[in-house]
């Protein structure tokens, strides 16, 4: 579910054929990036003139930035909902600034096929947020969604049980958008696997890689990945990269003995699905390759 707006410049003579990105972004004191085909953000890349643009000092969902038919005088934005109120506040921001440079626009919302100005759109903030709180109690109140996930500005969260719980019956939004910008500021690389079909039976294979001393994210079973061409695969493996060394440790290794591992070394949960991994020394990951090896 979204909250999508079409802007369309509305100059009398000559419609505005361009926007200043870059003036846009300072502006709204946001910055921006694309997803990758895991849902995962690459930091300052565009992709066909379409970005998620997010504040770094409150990281919420994202807002999907289009000025792909700039050139016809149009420029689409939208959120998903649930979303945070510091987001739904960034959103309005970024249409104010887009008729800004516009001159003048109109603004329409196509989920609620409703026209919009600057003016009613700032006086809906909060609707729009106890909207996302509506939502975000109905979501987490589903039994029918065993697994609650959201795709975030960074990477997707797959929602715990305790702040599921938590959300079914919250009556604001502070805690669910201070849990999400914890979970994206934190300085640590958040894996992704490179997906292979083996020649010889056809199975799909994901084969992660643990680079030492990199405080990482990684999931439990080796499947818990979101992919846009809904990838399933039937083999999960673990390669290694040593960093001091510019180099690959030989060989893939069995990904469940990778998890029991990682939670020898301290790895703790950082979401319902995946584990916090400490940095691990390059002795370490060579002592757990001899031992694999070794069997």
């Amino acid at each position: 579910m979204a909250f999508t707006l079409l802007i369309k410049s509305k100059g009398l003579f000559n419609k505005a054929k361009s926007i200043n990105f870059e003036e846009l972004i300072s502006n709204c004191g946001l910055k921006y990036g694309s997803d990758n085909e895991f849902y995962i953000l690459v930091e300052n890349q565009k992709i066909n003139e379409t970005a998620i643009l997010y504040n770094p000092k409150r990281i919420g969902r994202g807002i999907f930035f289009d000025s792909s038919n700039v050139g016809k005088g149009e420029i689409t934005i939208s959120y998903n909902i649930p979303t945070t109120p510091a987001e739904i506040r960034d959103f309005v921001g970024v249409a104010k600034e887009i008729e800004r440079q516009f001159g003048k626009a109109s603004f329409f919302c196509e989920e609620e096929n409703r026209e919009y100005t600057i003016s009613s759109l700032e006086n809906n903030i909060d609707a729009m947020i106890a909207f996302s709180l509506e939502k975000l109690n109905e979501f987490c109140s589903n039994h029918e969604l065993q697994q609650l996930l959201l795709t975030m500005t960074m990477f997707p969260w797959y929602v715990d049980n305790n702040k599921r719980e938590e959300y079914k019956i919250c009556n604001n939004l502070d805690d669910f958008e201070t849990k999400l910008h914890e979970l994206q500021s934190e300085d640590r690389y958040y894996a992704k696997p490179s997906l292979f079909r083996n020649k010889n039976d056809g199975k799909n294979l994901a084969v992660y890689t643990l680079t030492d001393d990199c405080e990482s994210i990684f999931p439990v079973k080796a499947e818990t990945f979101v992919n846009m061409d809904n990838i399933k695969i039937d083999e999960g493996l673990v390669g290694f990269f040593i960093y001091e060394e510019k180099k690959s440790v030989d060989g893939l290794f069995p990904y469940n003995e990778f998890i029991e591992f990682v939670k020898e070394k301290g790895a703790t949960p950082f979401d319902a699905e995946h584990l916090k991994v400490p940095a691990i020394s390059k002795e370490a990951i060579y002592a757990f390759v001899d031992s694999v090896s070794n069997k």
